[in-house]
């Protein structure tokens, strides 16, 4: 089976036309980002993440989870801080209506800065459907994005989408390749990462109530639901069940990427393990990428995480 676009293995069926989805128009975003209702607002942007997830895979393959297909699950998850549920019932009173205003503003703002680039990203692989087989072509799509003020303003994303190039210059041929095409997946979604934990750093900060001792004690109520179940933030990211086990998938047990070994070293991450992976204090940067470090490595091949997550409401 293949996907919408290039000669790639899909691991579940794909939307009829992934790239027909109307979150291809930047006037589209726009008009999602201000939504006036948080709730409404939050599940337009689950959805939309879902759309260019899907439209993402059809250009670079099912067999990875892309940085959409884990924002759609963290857009859904902080639909509980919006509605109030994820914050503990005594605290409610005091401090709710703070950390619902301020997740709902970073879910806002986060999307509304990382949408943009996958946006013109899959619309120059949709103009031009044969420049995954021409490194000619491929190398005027990234000159085009690297040109971006967007990109060319961040570091992390320039990277994250020259990675996400590289994966399409690989091909099928053996093991090696096939490792090496993760590889070059798993990095760009960590520099996504990086750049959008930048971006919603003043929101966590203004949602978690209190610092020190108190952000900790928050991050103890909070956790990241994920399909085969909820992932404890202060605790390291455990072994996933589509994996039988096993930590991480075959294609990235072993760093030995230059970009990995450099993002493991920046984030604290053990390359052999997922031993300090945990974030107590959910309001620093260099723990949540941590975190965020190995659930992206953990869960990468998890066909499951395509799936809308359950209970988003419909348009």
């Amino acid at each position: 089976m293949t996907g919408a676009i290039g000669p790639y293995p899909a691991t579940m069926p794909a939307a009829s036309d992934p790239l027909a989805t109307p979150y291809l128009d930047a006037s589209m975003i726009e008009r999602v980002v201000a939504l006036h209702d948080p709730l409404e607002r939050n599940a337009a942007i689950t959805r939309g993440y879902h759309a260019l997830s899907e439209a993402m895979a059809a250009i670079i393959g099912r067999d990875q989870a892309n940085w959409l297909t884990f924002g759609q699950w963290a857009s859904a998850e902080a639909r509980r801080s919006i509605d109030g549920e994820a914050v503990p019932a005594a605290l409610r009173p005091f401090v709710g209506g703070r950390v619902a205003g301020a997740v709902a503003a970073g879910n806002a703002a986060i999307f509304g800065d990382v949408a943009p680039p996958f946006m013109r990203f899959i619309r120059a692989f949709r103009d031009d459907p044969l420049a995954q087989g021409d490194d000619r072509r491929l190398a005027r799509i990234q000159d085009r994005l690297c040109a971006d003020p967007q990109l060319a303003a961040s570091e992390d994303l320039t990277r994250a989408f020259i990675a996400y190039i590289d994966s399409l210059r690989l091909r099928w041929a053996d093991g090696s390749v096939r490792r090496r095409r993760a590889s070059r997946v798993f990095v760009a979604n960590v520099c996504v990462g990086a750049h959008e934990q930048r971006v919603a750093d003043p929101f966590v900060q203004a949602a978690i109530p209190g610092r020190w001792i108190s952000a900790i004690v928050a991050t103890s109520h909070m956790g990241l639901r994920l399909p085969d179940g909820v992932l404890d933030l202060s605790r390291d990211v455990p072994p996933p069940d589509y994996l039988q086990g096993a930590q991480f998938p075959p294609d990235l047990t072993v760093l030995d990427d230059t970009d990995e070994l450099e993002l493991a070293r920046r984030f604290g991450q053990d390359p052999d393990s997922a031993a300090n992976s945990d974030a107590p204090d959910w309001e620093s940067y260099a723990e949540r990428m941590g975190f965020i470090f190995t659930l992206l490595r953990s869960h990468q091949q998890d066909p499951s995480l395509f799936e809308l997550p359950a209970g988003t409401p419909a348009a």
